[in-house]
């Protein structure tokens, strides 16, 4: 493969990703990332530097709250955290009690307005998943055997077809490592 194909390929996975966490809204959590992926190595390394989450976000912060004749409704106007709040609405209610009227809207029976509105999520944990998951969209096909490396500042993805190789492991190690170094880009 020349040269040429080989930045043409990472453009590609660069191209990709910062439309993926466009997408997913991650965008502004990502302050920094490397991809490596070299043609004649049968592996994909993607590590990325994670900006500092809150501590932790209030229903209030991204719905509405109003009591309704059933219980609690939540209006949710940042779209982003849909998928967490219902995910801890069914942990902390029950999935029976929780309705979804329409995608953003919810009543939660038996709840109250006060309960729902400072119930709070964590943004790290629910960070991390979004950001996995971009990760995760832009994988070439069929690299399913993967060695994550994951804390609170970097989270490191390597994935290969075939098994890994502890030289493969050591490398995401060593990127791993050094992205906990690397500035915050411009």
């Amino acid at each position: 493969m020349s040269e040429h194909d080989e930045s043409f390929a990472y453009q590609n996975f660069d191209t990709i990703l910062r439309q993926m966490m466009q997408e997913l809204g991650v965008s502004r959590m990502v302050t920094n990332y490397r991809i490596k992926a070299e043609p004649d190595a049968p592996y994909f390394l993607i590590s990325l530097r994670l900006g500092k989450a809150r501590a932790s976000i209030k229903v209030s912060d991204m719905a509405l709250v109003d009591a309704s004749p059933d219980g609690g409704k939540i209006t949710i106007t940042d779209e982003n955290w849909a998928p967490a709040l219902l995910t801890r609405l069914w942990q902390q209610y029950g999935r029976d009690a929780v309705e979804q009227l329409t995608r953003y809207e919810i009543i939660v029976h038996g709840a109250t307005p006060e309960a729902l509105s400072s119930m709070e999520l964590d943004p790290g944990e629910e960070l991390r998943n979004h950001v996995l998951d971009a990760v995760w969209r832009i994988f070439p096909e069929g690299f399913k055997v993967r060695h994550n490396l994951v804390d609170d500042q970097v989270m490191t993805i390597l994935g290969t077809e075939h098994d890994l190789k502890e030289e493969w492991i050591k490398i995401a190690e060593d990127l791993h490592e050094e992205m906990h170094h690397v500035k915050e880009e411009d």
